[in-house]
């Protein structure tokens, strides 16, 4: 199993146990949010979950919410404890387990950020990202997201890697976007690797870690994995 996830499922087995969790029999719902309650209703139409190809695990908590983007899903059911025992086999299974592992650290107050951000909101991350990030650098996004792309692209020089085929082959803003074969290759060109979190789920993040290359990982599905794992994020509207 992967290391990752080994660790995670540790740390939730530990956190479950301090706090007793079990024992209240506590449940995790897992369920899929239409673009509109994942979204709101943004101007701009060409976010993935908009067009279908990534949709929004959420589970909730004793109140609180967790979420992860994901391509494969079904609703879902779990105690709390009951999560320590999936199998990390696929995405869905990967999904509904950082999605819970969102949701309990949220209700324990050990990470923020956990809900995506709606409406024109993806747009004020995209101006802010510019200002951290800064301009003239090579930059790998991976995982199309367009606003990053579009302001990025405004005072950086940026590849793109993508898992959707329908993008692949595409020109946006200006930059063509390539398929994850083209990985190792626009890592050894970049001076910034900016990943979708999103890379937990389908088992990719391994292939960013340790190659030498700063990485920041954006979005809500790496709210809490990412204070166990040491992971630097952005996420600047979530909430």
């Amino acid at each position: 199993m992967n290391k990752i996830y080994e660790k995670l499922r540790a740390v939730l087995r530990g956190k479950i146990e301090k706090h007793h969790l079990a024992g209240h029999k506590l449940t995790v719902r897992c369920k899929i949010l239409s673009p509109e309650e994942a979204i709101g209703d943004p101007e701009d139409r060409d976010y993935p979950i908009i067009k279908g190809k990534e949709h929004m695990v959420e589970a909730f908590f004793e109140g609180a919410r967790g979420q992860a983007f994901s391509d494969d899903f079904a609703e879902a059911n779990y105690q709390v404890e009951e999560l320590l025992e999936l199998q990390f086999d696929s995405n869905r299974k990967r999904a509904d387990f950082i999605a819970g592992f969102n949701a309990v650290f949220r209700h324990l107050g050990l990470c923020d950020a956990s809900v995506h951000c709606r409406d024109e909101e993806p747009r004020e991350c995209a101006k802010e990202l510019v200002k951290k990030i800064g301009s003239g650098k090579k930059i790998l996004l991976v995982g199309l997201q367009p606003r990053f792309l579009e302001f990025l692209t405004s005072a950086n020089d940026v590849r793109v890697v993508d898992l959707d085929r329908d993008n692949i082959g595409k020109e946006k803003f200006g930059v063509i976007i390539e398929g994850s074969e083209k990985t190792d290759e626009a890592i050894q060109w970049c001076e910034l690797i900016f990943a979708t979190g999103s890379t937990i789920v389908n088992d990719t993040i391994n292939d960013l870690l340790d190659r030498g290359k700063p990485v920041l990982f954006y979005g809500v599905t790496l709210a809490a994995p990412a204070k166990i794992l040491n992971l630097d994020t952005f996420c600047f509207c979530g909430h």
